[in-house]
């Protein structure tokens, strides 16, 4: 057995279980409406290998083959709507299986990228859920697109990566990091970096790639946080990395759900790095604590069972100012206000901003031919009362007031408790934006527990 060396698999294996690596391995899952498209990859097999997918109906003993061939995607027609499957795919020379597979027939929205049926246990070391995407760029036209596995108090270190060349109309699988969990993808001095977490309260790790998200090298460790997911450590989403004032900024936190606090920091390095994997080069704010901001308590601005903002968009005001744009509570944001000139003095108290959207992470972004901010939110509404099942573009022209443009995707209708678009990663691409939702539709574990990762357009949105 050798050791490792490359953050990258495909796909990661646990060191029990060296057959995942051999066998034929379901690496992607589209449902729809009567049927399913899968991809697999055989690393055990060869160019001349034919294989057999058997399917039955969850549970039932009676299974049939379904296809039989040498392609390695695969689309399943004539099924059940809103129905539950379970296949293997076989490398018919040696009878190697694959893992069963769990499937859902059914519509969803947008374009799917995957899919993981939450009773799956294809990644129970790590989780059941897809969730934290990102979208990234890349300047040959390709598109990324990463997602972590979660479960709480699970393992959440697995993240899962696709890509497209056809703008988003199609997707494939690429690769997977180990660990990683929370991952934000940038582009940056001619180099695709991953900046993310060891698991969840983990270590902050950055990684690079020079074959467009192929292969990645080995992560560099940038600050040490928790090893488990009940204690204090370094919390953070898959946050845009902004440029302004010289520096590339994000946002980071130090805190747990479980201990009822979260504090903020903001982690930069200057904008002409040749190597960002170099440790050296970064630094981080002194941590901002909302529980001992005397201003805040008074004001009685931190509503009962806040933790403290959460998941801020470094952004840069008309004026210059550079502001930490943090989730906060329902129809509540927190600005805290950076110093460029001083990267690791601690943000201060900016002011509260109302926003009609509920506690969830977006991004902020800017569109340099109109100089407004547009945002991709949950809306909030009393009534219906709408958690994560109402998605809206939003606008701004100076970050203190925001305006609805249009509902995007609109369940309010629904159970808020079974639905969730939510936690996009949205880019400007020409006349369009674009984005990614951590999507539960479906019959999903809950709103939160989401089972599909979606790509969506919005057309010509400065006309909307």
């Amino acid at each position: 057995m050798k050791t490792v060396s490359s953050w990258s698999f495909t796909p990661y294996t646990p060191l029990d279980r060296p057959e995942r690596a051999s066998a034929p391995y379901v690496c992607r899952l589209v449902p729809f409406e009567t049927g399913f498209e899968f991809d697999f990859i055989d690393n055990g097999g060869k160019s001349t290998d034919t294989y057999s997918v058997f399917l039955s109906l969850r549970g039932e003993k009676t299974e049939k083959e379904i296809y039989s061939g040498q392609e390695k995607t695969v689309r399943i027609y004539g099924l059940i709507p809103q129905t539950d499957y379970e296949f293997y795919v076989v490398r018919i020379s040696d009878k190697a299986k694959s893992e069963t597979r769990l499937v859902r027939t059914g519509f969803v929205y947008g374009e799917v990228v995957n899919y993981l049926h939450p009773d799956d246990k294809t990644y129970d070391f790590s989780g059941s859920y897809l969730c934290s995407p990102c979208l990234c760029r890349l300047p040959s036209g390709r598109l990324l697109s990463s997602m972590d596995v979660f479960r709480a108090n699970g393992g959440q270190n697995l993240t899962l990566i696709f890509f497209s060349d056809d703008n988003g109309e199609s997707w494939r699988y690429l690769t997977e990091l180990f660990p990683c969990f929370w991952g934000q993808m940038f582009y940056r001095n001619g180099r695709l970096y991953m900046l993310g977490v060891s698991n969840e309260y983990g270590d902050i790790l950055i990684g690079a790639s020079d074959d467009e998200g192929k292969s990645w090298s080995m992560p560099t460790v940038l600050f040490r946080g928790a090893a488990n997911s009940r204690e204090r450590g370094l919390h953070r989403a898959p946050m845009k990395i902004h440029s302004s004032h010289g520096r590339i900024w994000t946002d980071v936190e130090f805190g747990a759900w479980a201990k009822k606090e979260m504090n903020n920091a903001v982690l930069s390095a200057p904008d002409d790095c040749p190597d960002y994997t170099d440790p050296t080069v970064w630094v981080m704010t002194d941590f901002w604590r909302h529980s001992e901001f005397e201003k805040t308590a008074k004001e009685g601005q931190i509503p009962p069972g806040t933790v403290g903002g959460i998941e801020g968009n470094i952004v840069t005001a008309p004026d210059g100012t550079l502001y930490d744009f943090l989730r906060y509570a329902n129809r509540k944001c927190l600005l805290l206000k950076l110093s460029p000139e001083e990267p690791e003095r601690m943000p201060q108290y900016a002011c509260f901003v109302d926003f009609d959207i509920t506690a969830s992470k977006f991004d902020i972004l800017f569109d340099d031919v109109s100089h407004k901010y547009y945002a991709i939110c949950s809306r909030a509404l009393s009534e219906p009362r709408t958690v994560r099942n109402l998605l809206s573009l939003f606008v701004s022209d100076d970050l203190m007031e925001w305006k609805l443009v249009q509902d995007l995707i609109d369940e309010r209708n629904s159970d808020p408790n079974v639905v969730g678009f939510q936690y996009v990663s949205a880019l400007i691409d020409g006349d369009d934006i674009i984005y990614l939702s951590r999507t539960a539709y479906g019959k999903p574990h809950n709103f939160h527990d989401s089972n599909y990762q979606t790509f969506h357009r919005v057309k010509n949105f400065r006309n909307i």
